[in-house]
C-alpha cells in the first residue's frame, strides 16, 4: 500500500501488445487508446462492469454473480489479495502466531508475516488455488515492498524479491498472470517473472521513470494531477480511496 496499490511486463521476448502469454512478456488483451489495455479497479459494492481490457476486484469479497457479469462483458477479472495477514479474512486463522510479525502501519488489524515461512507460503499456495478455481485470469498481490518497513523478520529487498518470485512462479504454474503492485526497487530483480505492474499516486510523487521499459502500468491517482502523463502502455484512473465503484479515466 502507498495507500497502497502495483500492474508490468518485461519486454524481453515480443512487442508490447501482441498476443504473447509467456512468463515475464506483455499480456494480451482488448486494447484501449493508443494500444493501451484498460484497466478498471473496485473492491467494494457490486461491481461496475466497464468496457476495460481487466478488472481488478477482491479474491474474496467479490461475488460469483459479479464475476460473471465481467467475464460475460469479455473483461478478465484480476484477483487482489494481500501477501500478509488480514484479521478479518477467511483463512486468518491458518496463519500461525509466530509467523505474524509488526502492524502494519496506519492499517488496523494487518500484520507482516514471515515470508520465508513454509505455513504462510502454503497459504499463499491455497490463495492462489482459490483464483484459479474463481476463474481468476491473474493476481493482483499488495505488500510486496517489506524492506521499506520493520516488519519482524528479513525485510531485505532480496527477502521481498525472493517472495515475489516465490508468488509469480506459483501463478504461472496455475495459469494466472501476476501483478507486482508498488515494491519499484524491486522491478531490476523480478521484472522476467511478473506480467503487470500497478502503482498509486505515480504522477503525484514522480515516479513515471521507474516504470521505463516495462508495461503495461496500471496507475492510480487519488487527486487529479495538473497535468497528465501519456505514453503508450501507461493508464491512469482517478479513485476515490474507499476503492469503491467510482472513478474517472485520466
Amino acid at each position: 500500500m502507498k495507500i497502497l496499490l502495483s500492474l508490468a511486463v518485461s519486454l524481453a521476448g515480443c512487442s508490447f501488445f501482441t498476443g504473447c502469454q509467456t512468463v515475464g512478456t506483455p499480456v494480451s488483451g482488448s486494447p484501449g487508446q493508443s494500444g493501451t489495455p484498460t484497466w478498471s479497479i473496485q473492491y467494494q459494492g457490486t461491481i461496475q462492469v466497464r468496457n476495460r481490457t481487466y478488472h481488478v476486484v477482491d479474491l474474496f469479497d467479490v461475488s460469483d454473480a459479479d464475476l460473471a457479469r465481467i467475464r460475460a462483458a469479455g473483461s478478465r477479472p484480476i484477483a487482489y489479495f494481500s501477501s500478509q495477514y488480514e484479521r478479518w479474512r477467511p483463512d486468518s486463522s491458518r496463519f500461525p502466531a509466530s509467523d505474524l510479525g509488526r502492524p502494519l502501519a496506519g492499517w488496523p488489524g494487518e500484520r507482516w508475516v514471515n515470508t520465508r515461512s513454509s505455513a504462510v507460503r502454503s497459504l499463499i499456495r491455497s490463495r492462489l488455488d482459490l483464483a484459479k478455481r474463481r476463474g481468476f485470469h491473474g493476481v493482483d498481490v499488495d505488500n510486496t515492498d517489506l524492506y521499506e518497513h520493520t516488519t519482524g523478520f528479513d525485510n531485505s529487498r532480496a527477502a521481498a524479491a525472493d517472495y515475489v518470485r516465490f508468488i509469480a512462479n506459483e501463478a504461472h504454474a496455475r495459469g494466472l498472470k501476476y501483478s507486482l503492485k508498488n515494491s519499484m526497487d524491486l522491478i531490476p530483480r523480478v521484472k522476467g517473472v511478473v506480467d503487470f505492474y500497478q502503482n498509486e499516486q505515480c504522477q503525484q510523487y514522480g515516479e513515471m521513470d521507474r516504470y521505463q521499459g516495462v508495461g503495461p502500468v496500471f496507475n492510480i491517482e487519488y487527486k487529479r494531477p495538473p497535468s497528465v502523463y501519456r505514453r503508450k502502455g501507461f493508464y491512469s484512473l482517478l479513485k476515490r480511496q474507499d476503492m469503491g465503484a467510482w472513478e474517472s479515466e485520466l
